[in-house]
């Protein structure tokens, strides 16, 4: 079966877990990079872990959506969509027998 993705709904791309898992990435990005800031104090290292989490996750959304948005521009325009080719896995008549020997 040949699927292809023509248009991507750029409302799906924000309401959606997406953006929560690039906060999550962002968030451990900005633990695993707060070992540079050992002259800051605790709340200084708080806030700029906040703000780093907070900007790159803004930034990577937008960047998503641009790209989303120039992807349907160019599908509009006629230049095809992604295509996915997907194998149907066939089913057999007979359930695998359950082998309990050797319990």
């Amino acid at each position: 079966m040949k699927l292809e993705i023509k248009n991507i709904n750029l409302l799906s791309v924000v309401f959606s877990v997406y953006p929560l898992v690039l906060f999550v990435l962002s968030f451990l990005n900005a633990i695993f990079a707060i070992g540079d800031l050992s002259d800051y104090t605790f709340v200084q290292k708080i806030m700029q872990i906040v703000l780093w989490t907070l900007a790159q996750t803004l930034s990577l959304v937008v960047i998503s959506l641009a790209l989303a948005f120039v992807y349907n521009l160019l599908c509009s325009f006629g230049i095809k969509g992604i295509r996915f080719e997907i194998e149907e896995a066939e089913e057999s008549s007979a359930a695998p027998a359950e082998d309990n020997s050797a319990f």
